[in-house]
């Protein structure tokens, strides 16, 4: 970013220079053309020297304007020519200097366009040529499309999420990033995880995407919610799990392992009105009506704890509450309302108790 801004008052200051110098140059040779004119300045060389100095001048701008746009045609037309001849986006990453957005979308594209294809070659290319050397490559690639969705490349990407590994500066050696998403294919969420390098000028085999995972819901609650490190995979996986074996939900835009209870879901307003008389999970009353949790979460190196419950469906859409207690049913620190893409963090049901 530094090295953007100083190229960009680099550029300024010399367009500020050849505009200078152009009008600079067109007032001293419209200056020696009207002395040139007058009785005084015959068979003098002042006007003469004037007219020469300002063509100079006026040159010097129009001389960079030409060098700069023969420049440009040259390296445009390299360019495509050099375009023609690769067989992948890492190709062009080896040889062009690209930024992390445009890097970004074309190994998306290139990815989930051949993987809809079912261009095995191609799709294999994007990946580091480190990577296809490895035994197992060529099974993982053959499961990977027994299994994969066709159609995700037409998907809107929803909630992206990217690392910030790209912050080393411009002039970085190795330059790697990642991107996380979901789309909506078929009435079925799948979740999508990309890793690539797109810059390692000293390890050109190290340039090309290092991790590409696809999953349903079902499989993408496994992955985030088990154990740490499970299911990490340097090879292509597409992992599609079964709802008849894995109950899962979207809740708050992520997913999660759920477990069904047959208490019959209450309403947001009589939650409200049972949370003004209570800040506590374990009060009888509540407990009575909320039932079972669906899912509790155990928050690492403290005592609180999290739970999401189910609740009535509002204007046919699930709803569901999450609380936070300080201790295991204990006093409720926070409590909010969820649908399935977001959480409703501005309106907490319960104010915060410490």
């Amino acid at each position: 970013m530094l090295s953007a801004i100083k190229s960009l008052f680099f550029i300024i200051i010399a367009i500020v220079v050849l505009v200078i110098l152009f009008f600079l140059g067109l007032i001293l040779l419209i200056r020696g053309f009207l002395k040139k004119q007058l009785a005084e300045y015959a068979g003098r060389k002042l006007p003469k020297v004037l007219m020469i100095t300002g063509a100079v001048l006026i040159s010097l701008p129009l001389f960079a304007i030409v060098g700069t746009s023969l420049w440009g045609i040259t390296s445009s037309v390299s360019t495509l020519y050099n375009r023609a001849h690769y067989k992948c986006v890492p190709d062009i990453w080896r040889n062009e200097s690209v930024d992390q957005s445009q890097a970004e979308e074309d190994i998306i594209k290139a990815l989930l366009l051949s993987a809809d294809k079912g261009s095995r070659e191609v799709f294999c290319r994007n990946f580091t040529p480190e990577l296809q050397k490895k035994e197992g490559f060529d099974k993982a690639v053959n499961d990977f499309f027994e299994a994969y969705p066709v159609g995700l490349s037409e998907c809107d990407k929803i909630d992206e999420t990217r690392s910030d590994s790209d912050a080393d500066g411009h002039e970085s050696e190795v330059k790697a990033d990642s991107l996380s998403f979901r789309c909506f294919l078929g009435e079925k969420w799948y979740f999508v995880i990309v890793e690539y390098c797109y810059r390692n000028t000293s390890e050109p085999d190290k340039v090309g995407v290092t991790r590409f995972r696809v999953m349903n819901l079902e499989a993408a609650a496994v992955y985030y919610n088990g154990k740490p490190g499970s299911g990490k995979s340097e090879f292509p996986v597409c992992d599609i799990k079964s709802s008849s074996e894995i109950d899962a939900r979207l809740v708050g835009g992520r997913p999660y392992l759920w477990m069904p209870t047959d208490t019959p879901k209450i309403s947001v307003d009589l939650l409200r009105r049972i949370l003004a008389k209570t800040n506590r999970l374990d009060d009888p009353i509540l407990l009575y009506n909320i039932g079972e949790p669906n899912l509790i979460i155990k928050h690492d190196n403290n005592t609180e704890f999290g739970y999401f419950f189910e609740l009535a469906v509002q204007n046919d859409e699930p709803r569901y509450v999450y609380f936070q207690t300080d201790s295991e049913l204990g006093n409720i620190l926070y409590a909010f309302l969820c649908t399935p893409y977001e959480v409703d963090y501005d309106n907490p049901l319960v104010e915060c108790k410490e």
